[in-house]
């Protein structure tokens, strides 16, 4: 989900005898999100996409995710560095009337910085070099994802956010990102950050320890791989696609956690880079799930 550094305070702090015992009884105890060491936990993912037609014979894909995070304190907890090797494999079945590998990766690190500068502006700065390719070319697969934002705390509830995300894809370079996440009560989350906004509602809660949350949400997919043709050229493919989802999520203290969401993908294409052919796919049905631990 949400790649952010949270820095929560102290979970297990004992109740102040003073504070009015009605009150206490309701006061939020923050899920304390990261690990008091170096190792920040590692994480599984997968997932399918099952077309809904057969225009170009056709195109299913699936994929399967690792990831391991590691967190270092850059003189204070306001000023983190996270570090997060990964290794994607996405598996293409069809189409059949256009040529494609069979699988295409993407592995790389990503960097992660979340900066506070006073009580209520932070930054954040994820850059992420990485090789996207099917592993027989080399050509123009390295690629740069990065994101830059400032944020704003306007009050306990309300952030607002503003920057670019540079995806280093040949559909789409440059995309801006901006928006708010609203939080007006523990149960109730309104992430309006664009390009990926989603809803969230809190349904159980067990103390400091783990919560569990019913979302809905939206995002702009797909990715460009250096591959090789069947005609032994190098070429760009490029897929692209937009989904809506719903799903379900646990956060476990200690950056643990899993999710499960499925979802509709509508605007599908499939493009290659030297010869200008841009295919429209058919839209698909999808479910994904992550296990963090």
């Amino acid at each position: 989900m949400a790649n952010e550094v949270v820095v929560p305070l102290a979970p297990y702090a004992q109740p102040n005898p003073h504070v009015n015992p009605m009150l206490a009884e309701i006061t939020e105890v923050p899920i304390e999100k990261f690990r008091r060491s170096f190792y920040q936990g590692a994480e599984v993912l997968g997932g399918y996409f099952a077309d809904t037609g057969d225009r170009l014979g056709g195109l299913n894909w699936s994929f399967e995710e690792a990831r391991v995070s590691f967190g270092l304190p850059l003189g204070s907890m306001d000023n983190i560095l996270g570090m997060r090797p990964y290794f994607r494999a996405l598996h293409l079945d069809g189409p059949t009337d256009v040529d494609v590998p069979s699988t295409v990766y993407d592995t790389g690190v990503t960097f992660l910085n979340q900066r506070t500068w006073t009580p209520r502006v932070s930054t954040t700065l994820v850059v992420s070099p990485a090789v996207r390719s099917d592993f027989t070319t080399d050509n123009q697969a390295f690629r740069i994802f990065g994101l830059g934002l400032v944020n704003y705390q306007c009050r306990e509830t309300l952030k607002l956010s503003a920057g670019a995300v540079f995806l280093d894809r040949e559909d789409v370079g440059v995309l801006p990102a901006f928006g708010f996440v609203w939080t007006p009560t523990p149960q109730w989350q309104f992430d309006g950050m664009i390009p990926r906004p989603r809803i969230a509602r809190r349904l159980w809660k067990d103390g400091g320890e783990a919560e569990g949350w019913a979302f809905i949400g939206a995002s702009f997919g797909g990715n460009t791989f250096a591959v090789t043709r069947d005609d032994n050229r190098t070429d760009l493919l490029t897929l692209r696609d937009y989904r809506v989802m719903g799903g379900y999520e646990v956060i476990r203290s200690g950056n643990r956690g899993a999710y499960v969401e499925a979802g509709y993908s509508f605007g599908r294409s499939l493009e290659y880079d030297n010869d200008n052919l841009d295919f429209d796919l058919d839209d698909a049905v999808f479910v994904q799930a992550s296990w963090q631990f």
